[in-house]
């Protein structure tokens, strides 16, 4: 099962810019839904936790994105790029030989199956072999 929010994960992963300042209604319309009423009343929802219960969340952080600013009574959200998430870094492996992590953690890796699936993050299992 694909994650309600997968929609914001892609429109994210492919945005050009390092900065995107939307209304609730604009991230709706990349959704494909309406967003719950907790995301018009609790600055809670649009915390950057992952696990259980924050499918949202999950899906801008496995993209590579974080919520910062925020502003309830206008209902807008700035989302911001992680340094390390620029689309001119993809593929690149300079950071490898400068001793910088390049790739997912493992708890990443699960929080962004996770939404995928739209299942709970401990009900992914990674095996590493080689």
């Amino acid at each position: 099962m694909m994650s309600k929010y997968m929609n914001l994960s892609n429109y994210l992963v492919a945005y050009k810019g390092d900065r995107w300042t939307a209304s609730f209604k604009e991230v709706e319309s990349v959704v494909g839904s309406a967003l719950p009423r907790s995301a018009y009343l609790y600055q809670a929802w649009w915390s950057n936790q992952t696990g259980e219960g924050h499918s949202q969340s999950a899906s801008w952080k496995m993209a590579g994105w974080r919520t910062g600013e925020l502003d309830i009574a206008k209902q807008q959200v700035t989302f911001y790029r992680e340094k390390d998430n620029r689309p001119d870094k993809a593929g690149s492996h300079d950071g490898v030989a400068k001793g910088k992590r390049n790739g997912l953690t493992i708890a990443e890796a699960k929080a962004g199956l996770a939404t995928f699936f739209g299942i709970a993050p401990e009900n992914i299992e990674i095996t590493i072999k080689g």
